[in-house]
């Protein structure tokens, strides 16, 4: 696998990066086969980035990710603006989703910028 940067990367995006390869998008039927087949520690490896759930625009920033990482800030301000009108619970759900789905959609994101050159400004590509 040719990675565009010279900068190696740990065991572990190496792994997510190899799984990606080889299997694709997280959409295909192929991926979600294959991903049924990894003990559940690599499900989680492959599936969830913790620190993209936890730090979400701070640690796609750090990763090089600024276009997403702009993106997820936006998100952030417009549910703190909407917190103000809306119940608390809904407020609630909203940050949680958005959350769950940054960190489930990061490891394919920087796949898609550091293996295969996409940039883009989608911070969910691969999830939607």
């Amino acid at each position: 696998m040719e990675t565009r940067t010279t900068s190696p990367v740990s065991p572990k995006w190496q792994f997510r990066f190899d799984f990606f390869q080889q299997h694709g998008a997280p959409k295909t039927k192929e991926y979600r086969e294959a991903l049924k087949a990894l003990p559940f520690a690599d499900k989680l490896k492959v599936n969830v980035n913790l620190f993209a759930l936890f730090f979400g625009w701070i640690y796609l920033a750090i990763l090089g990710m600024w276009r997403k990482a702009l993106v997820v800030l936006g998100l952030n301000v417009i549910l703190v603006v909407l917190s103000f009108v809306m119940p608390d619970i809904v407020a609630r759900a909203l940050w949680a989703a958005l959350n769950i789905a940054v960190g489930m959609s990061t490891n394919y994101s920087f796949f898609m910028e550091r293996v295969k050159g996409k940039e883009s400004w989608n911070p969910f590509e691969g999830l939607f």
